[in-house]
């Protein structure tokens, strides 16, 4: 079976096909430690992030109010609620 890529997707399913049993696996790569996974954090970390990047710091409501807003993306509910609870607890620092 041949893999395109060794990111998380690819080496997922490398780890998924040799679960079942499928030992014949070839993985393509440009190089190991490179491409769009490696530079990623997690869903946390990302939508953290997202509320302090720029020259105007966001904050969790005003981030929800963007994804909520009419004729953008459906909001997801849980974003939005870690989102907050990082800003609750103090877990997100604002950049000067």
């Amino acid at each position: 079976t041949l893999i395109i890529g060794s990111g998380a997707a690819g080496l997922n399913a490398a780890v998924q096909l040799h679960s079942r049993g499928i030992t014949d696996i070839l993985i393509v790569t440009e190089g190991l430690n490179m491409g769009t996974s490696i530079n990623t954090g997690s869903d946390k970390q990302t939508y953290y992030k997202s509320a302090m990047c720029g020259s105007d710091l966001d904050s969790p409501e005003t981030m929800a109010a963007n994804y909520f807003n009419p004729g953008g993306m459906h909001g997801d509910p849980a974003l939005v609620e870690t989102a907050w609870a990082g800003f609750r607890d103090g877990d997100i620092y604002r950049l000067p």
